[in-house]
């Protein structure tokens, strides 16, 4: 039991769920600040004139720096079992679960290099370019790379259809250089293989000047493909652009499995339930004295308070909603009279908006049932939310 607990611990620290947890804080920070200097000194260690690779000093940074990576990749194995996904399998199974995910694939590749190093005789310098993949342990402490992360799987199907428009040019463009072409150069054009180089160098706009057309209809082909590869890199750049844009809109710090498993309408959840509400939460902060809504907006998303509280001002009085509360709109019920809903303190809100709760409603109604449990409009006067 004290070790389910001790373990219980290390998994809030590491995951650093829990509001005002100053340990988890500092852990947070610090592991950032270690993976910075850690890649600064890696790139660094790349300019000779600075002579800072067999340094003493630099030698005893990087084992301190590997030991604290270590000893983070191991606790975090030693606490997989915690996640909420993993709760349902054996600890062997939720350890290996966890081992192969991307996260911890990129932990472990990050200390390998100098264990590689200390079993063979290979030169651990030449391994300095997987020390750089330290960077990406950024990712897990980042929005942006989440909010990236979620742009792109929102727009995997139409970024999958640009993938095909481009191939179809690539070889649209290579096959009718290749019948330009071909007699006259055969060494660059003598095959649509070969000439896909010349294509993918054009319709990407790079244009190395390595191959070009002699003869004027290979000329005015190129042309054409370098119009059309403005047009056609426009496409994901737009698609990307946009979706990044609206999702940094709605989500401006990660949102995790195990930060909505403890708030009460989630908790004890299964897997699949709370991988399905998940994608359809928005993550906003706000300020002291700053409106979450104002009097007279409809009610258009179901809210619930995360970290914080705020005051509702309805005709009916003020409330105060704390963690784990819930206002807003409701499927089921009618839609809660105008009312001003105020940030009393430093808060952090998920919300649904109105055509995914429906979604939600109908996929699992019990969820809406512990939503209602919540709502100050739908519970009896007097009653308490669970803590």
């Amino acid at each position: 039991m004290k070790e389910q607990s001790a373990r219980r611990r290390v998994f809030d620290i590491l995951e650093r769920d829990l509001p005002g947890d100053r340990t988890a804080d500092f852990v947070h920070y610090f592991l950032i600040g270690m993976v910075l200097l850690s890649v600064t000194g890696a790139v660094l260690a790349t300019v000779q004139s600075l002579e800072i690779r067999d340094a003493w000093w630099f030698r005893i940074g990087e084992f301190i720096a590997l030991l604290i990576f270590t000893v983070e990749y191991g606790f975090r194995l030693w606490v997989a079992p915690e996640h909420p996904l993993r709760r349902s399998m054996s600890n062997a199974r939720a350890r290996l679960s966890y081992a192969l995910t991307v996260p911890a694939l990129i932990d472990l590749i990050a200390i390998l290099p100098w264990f590689v190093a200390l079993a063979t005789d290979f030169d651990p310098h030449a391994l300095l370019v997987l020390r750089l993949v330290r960077f990406l342990k950024l990712a897990r402490y980042s929005s942006g790379f989440n909010a990236l992360y979620l742009a792109i799987r929102r727009e995997r199907y139409a970024l999958l259809s640009c993938l095909i428009i481009l191939c179809s040019g690539v070889l649209m463009s290579a096959t009718a250089m290749y019948l330009t072409e071909r007699n006259v150069q055969p060494d660059k054009f003598g095959s649509i293989p070969l000439a896909m180089w010349w294509s993918i160098t054009t319709l990407t706009t790079v244009g190395y000047g390595d191959v070009v057309p002699v003869t004027n209809l290979g000329r005015v082909i190129g042309g054409i493909t370098m119009i059309s590869g403005l047009m056609m890199l426009a496409l994901p750049i737009a698609i990307i652009a946009g979706s990044f844009a609206e999702v940094i809109s709605k989500h401006n710090f990660v949102v995790t499995f195990s930060m909505i498993a403890r708030l009460p309408p989630f908790s004890d959840l299964d897997a699949p339930v709370l991988g399905d509400i998940l994608p359809v939460l928005h993550s906003r902060s706000y300020d002291r004295g700053h409106h979450v809504v104002r009097r007279g907006e409809e009610a258009a998303h179901l809210f619930v308070v995360l970290e914080g509280r705020v005051e509702m001002e309805s005709p009916d009085g003020i409330r105060s909603l704390g963690p784990g509360e819930v206002f807003g709109l409701l499927p089921g019920h009618t839609k809660p009279d105008p009312a001003t809903v105020r940030a009393v303190a430093k808060t952090k809100i998920l919300s649904i908006e109105e055509n995914e709760l429906y979604m939600l409603a109908l996929r699992h109604p019990d969820v809406i049932g512990r939503l209602s449990e919540l709502h100050p409009d739908v519970r009896p006067e007097g009653d308490t939310p669970a803590a």
